[in-house]
């Protein structure tokens, strides 16, 4: 059974993610995890199959007689790499219904989810889904199995998002389904105070889990466009304010920044990778450079061991 082709499903941003790897930063269990080499010592190394090349690559595993006879560059993957267990968290509360453009920053998130999904069981890694606002709305626990991810991503096309934001207790609840030390992904617009965002954080790295940090905005929010007098409303609460956008704009911006700021250094201070997807702007440019850092992090990590 594959992966729903409802609206959620971007083939060419599934094609896009399908030549690179997502991989875990750290030691996960005694393992680097989600196609890194295993740490363990000692045991036979299997050749099991060619991929393509993508930029990152440790070039110690080229296929130089593949190259030679085709002229196209292959990795040699083997038996001792180890899968990554992850869970996806995507936030549905109501701030995520905003859409100035057609498509809502809740279906911009949910297809960047659906994408790394795809690309998770490419690997052959277990992946699961939490689906939230200020509770667990649905919960699908990490699996290998591509008919289990399916049922969820099938379930997301009946998702209205509404509610408030919450972040240290659903982080709290998604975790208690992991088996171990894992990667989790979580895409939220995190219009909660810094506060929370720090504290969820952290949680995650004092359970050991590697993290990536999907914040996601609409273009509109990004760069404020607005001229004409309107009245902006709180999609999570009850507050409502007329006012002139072209008073607004600067200080407006500048707070976004500091903001965005503020959740990037959060991030990257618990070595966690950030990415800011821009709805209106190519999910694939984003994510395409977030996992290519992350391969570059990873070969600078095992070249820092050898020292």
């Amino acid at each position: 059974m594959t992966l729903s082709r409802g609206k959620f499903f971007d083939s060419e941003l599934v094609a896009r993610l399908g030549r690179m790897e997502l991989v875990a930063q750290r030691v996960v269990d005694g393992f680097l995890s989600g196609k890194n080499r295993s740490s363990r010592h000692g045991f036979s190394v299997e050749f099991v199959e060619h991929r393509e090349y993508v930029p990152g690559d440790d070039l110690r595993h080229l296929d130089w007689k593949v190259l030679g006879r085709m002229g196209r560059y292959y990795i040699k993957r083997y038996e001792e790499e180890t899968n990554i267990s992850a869970m996806i968290l995507l936030d549905a509360s109501a701030s995520m219904t905003y859409a100035r453009s057609g498509r809502s920053k809740f279906e911009c998130a949910a297809t960047a989810a659906i994408a790394l999904a795809h690309l998770l069981q490419r690997q052959r890694d277990a992946v699961g889904v939490t689906v939230f606002d200020s509770e667990v709305r649905a919960l699908h626990a990490p699996s290998a199995r591509m008919s289990a991810l399916a049922e969820v991503v099938a379930r997301l096309h009946d998702v209205e998002p509404s509610g408030k934001t919450s972040l240290v207790s659903i982080v709290e609840r998604a975790i208690a389904e992991l088996p171990g030390r894992s990667l989790v992904i979580l895409l939220s617009d995190f219009f909660v105070p810094m506060e929370e965002i720090e504290a969820a954080l952290k949680l995650l790295r004092f359970r050991g889990h590697d993290a990536v940090v999907l914040q996601t905005l609409d273009d509109a929010e990004r760069t404020f466009p607005f001229r004409e007098n309107l009245e902006f409303r709180d999609l999570e609460g009850d507050r409502r304010l007329l006012a002139e956008p072209r008073r607004l704009r600067r200080g407006y911006l500048e707070a976004l920044e500091s903001f965005l700021d503020g959740v990037r250094r959060a991030s990257s201070s618990l070595g966690y990778d950030y990415a800011l997807l821009v709805n209106g702007e190519p999910l694939a440019t984003a994510l395409t450079a977030l996992l290519a850092q992350r391969n570059r992090r990873r070969r600078a990590g095992r070249r820092g061991q050898r020292v």
